[in-house]
């Protein structure tokens, strides 16, 4: 019976691997942070202080971009542990009712 219910459910998840296939690397696409060009040498200060600048930018941008993404795992995790909430508590009310499987 648990063996007819794990077959119906990894069924159900077939749809959801498909999907998983469709996805692209747009769905994730790579930041599009600009790395400031190495200096071949440091002539003066300003040229030191550019780099920084931009440096710092850079740093910016990657972690904005590194946030977002935890942002946007995270949601994925709480959807997938909500969905295996709910097949849980049906399988439950299904056992519960005494439902042949």
């Amino acid at each position: 019976m648990k063996k007819t219910m794990m077959i119906a459910l990894l069924a159900s998840a077939l749809p959801f691997a498909v999907l998983a296939d469709d996805l692209t690397d747009a769905a994730a696409a790579p930041p599009t942070c600009k790395k400031p060009l190495l200096p071949s040498s440091v002539r003066k200060a300003d040229d030191t202080g550019e780099f920084n600048e931009k440096f710092t930018a850079y740093q910016d941008c990657i972690k904005a971009y590194v946030d977002a993404q935890n942002k946007y795992a995270n949601l994925h995790v709480a959807a997938a542990n909500k969905a295996v909430e709910d097949a849980n508590a049906y399988v439950a009310e299904i056992n519960a009712k005494g439902v042949q499987k």
